[in-house]
């Protein structure tokens, strides 16, 4: 018995996080309902938080009423009166009660990680083409969209520029069809796999994804990536310790803003794609939690009875 489990759990998460680092941002963003600040002295906007002169948009003048709605690490995200968005060092802005006069409205939504839909996508200074084009992208990038005016979304490229982009230029990463969940969408993906490859459909066990779903929100919590919890051991232990009985057991991790894209990366490596086909599984579990350095952490646990 306990041969066979470890025979099942050689899994490679050296490979799967080499497959997924294009897809991690390395920044750390908030997001937030506008409050609104006054700048403390003459101070550089910026797109990036590199302090160089190639970030720098303007000079703001002092006493210059900005709205913060959101920003990355040490930087405010605002938006002028003039609604020009860009960075200001925290240093130099206080809390004010007065908005920007004239501003556009701004609205703040749930995160979410998207593509670029064409080559040669503008990412400006404003929510209109008449605003300074920052940087141009392609498909190959990725965004994150943190909120919107109009119609530009709000977003911050994976090497941390702030810009907007008009909200049909983008769409978002993994999109999964509105009458499903995340979690029923790793299971129709994993289960197509299997199909392609004549294997029978894997069960989605209630009980094995509470398991999964302590060990993803144990992960993003304590921030760390591993098939062994410094909380709760191996999967193989806690599996048992959740009071659940089975023959063989393995799992796959992924640390990734795509739900399809983790999908995506566990088929494209061996090991965790044997894992996903293998015979000897009949019941799966399924665990997301958000994590502020991957996106998501996901988690499939897999045993046969």
């Amino acid at each position: 018995m306990n041969l066979n489990k470890k025979h099942c759990f050689i899994i490679c998460t050296t490979l799967l996080v080499i497959l997924l680092l294009s897809n991690i941002f390395g920044y750390s963003t908030t997001n937030t309902n506008p409050t609104y600040g006054i700048t403390t002295e003459n101070v550089n906007l910026r797109f990036n938080p590199n302090i160089s002169s190639a970030s720098k948009v303007k000079t703001v003048p002092k006493n210059t009423s900005v709205k913060i709605v959101g920003s990355i690490d040490s930087f405010d995200i605002v938006q002028l009166a003039s609604n020009e968005v860009g960075l200001i060092s925290k240093d130099y802005i206080k809390s004010s009660p007065n908005a920007p006069e004239g501003a556009k409205t701004y609205e703040n939504i749930n995160k979410f990680f998207a593509n670029v839909n064409e080559n040669n996508v503008a990412l400006r200074g404003g929510p209109s083409t008449s605003f300074r084009v920052y940087k141009r992208l392609n498909p190959s990038d990725k965004v994150e969209v943190i909120g919107k005016i109009d119609d530009f979304y709000m977003v911050v490229t994976e090497d941390n520029n702030v810009g907007m982009i008009r909200n049909d230029l983008i769409s978002q990463s993994g999109t999964i069809s509105s009458d499903e969940t995340e979690v029923e969408a790793i299971l129709r993906l994993i289960n197509e796999a299997r199909e392609k490859e004549g294997r029978p459909n894997l069960i989605l066990d209630t009980n094995l994804s509470k398991v999964a779903q302590t060990k993803a929100d144990d992960m993003a919590k304590n921030n760390y990536f591993s098939h062994n919890s410094p909380t709760y051991g191996s999967p193989f232990k806690m599996i048992q310790d959740f009071g659940i009985s089975y023959k063989v057991a393995g799992e796959n991790i992924a640390g990734n803003p795509s739900i399809k894209d983790a999908v995506d990366s566990w088929l494209q490596s061996e090991t965790h794609r044997k894992n996903i086909l293998s015979n000897t599984y009949n019941y799966v579990g399924i665990g997301i939690a958000n994590s502020k350095t991957y996106g998501n952490i996901i988690v499939l646990m897999f045993i046969g009875k």
